[in-house]
């Protein structure tokens, strides 16, 4: 870590909450059906439809069991219903038939799960470290110089080749909640608590 991205981060880790999480949800299962949801839409539209799809399905099982126009017409408010609809059955099968996965490779392995919704549950429900490259994570690592990348796969294996593992996961968090807040699409610099250390900004852009 060079020192500028070393001094960026120290502030940033320092300001951030202890806690951060975007989908507050315990059961493992429940968990990873919203992260699936929350795919090219916003967590609140993906918890939406997640709330409908347990009060009708409680259980892996019984959407398992149900019908795919059924999962279908209840996630819809967290769009790409017709193609989350079915990986969400089979998940769902998978898990009620031979429990919930224990690696990252089981788990990119079932339909719909790619490496941002695998290393989601590492972290999360599991407690692993991972780097969880969301659209956020990777704008904002790229501004502030942790990554050289826009690439959502190039900028995790970055991160994961240039920071010990013990920050991947907090790192993750992090660098999300500022893109949320403060390093938007459009960025809100003026509020940035690190813009003076900021290539982005420096380099003219903001």
């Amino acid at each position: 870590m060079d020192n500028n991205v070393n001094t960026i981060w120290k502030i940033l880790d320092k300001i951030s909450p202890k806690e951060i999480s975007f989908i507050k949800e315990s059961d493992p299962w429940r968990f990873l059906v919203t992260v699936m949801l929350s795919a090219s839409t916003t967590d609140k539209q993906a918890v939406k439809a997640a709330s409908a799809l347990f009060s009708s399905f409680p259980e892996a099982k019984d959407v398992a069991s149900a019908d795919v126009g059924e999962i279908e017409a209840l996630i819809r408010p967290a769009g790409l219903s017709r193609t989350k609809a079915p990986r969400i059955k089979e998940v769902s099968r998978y898990i009620a038939e031979h429990g919930l996965p224990e690696t990252q490779e089981e788990l990119e392995a079932l339909p719909g799960i790619g490496e941002k919704t695998a290393s989601c549950y590492l972290d999360h429900v599991l407690s692993l470290p991972a780097v969880i490259a969301d659209t956020h994570f990777v704008r904002v690592s790229s501004r502030l110089g942790f990554t050289d990348t826009t690439d959502r796969n190039k900028a995790a294996k970055e991160i994961r080749e240039r920071f010990p593992s013990s920050l991947w996961s907090r790192m993750s968090m992090v660098l999300n909640l500022h893109g949320r807040t403060t390093c938007k699409a459009k960025p809100l610099c003026d509020k940035c608590p690190v813009n003076k250390l900021c290539p982005f900004l420096a380099s003219g852009n903001e």
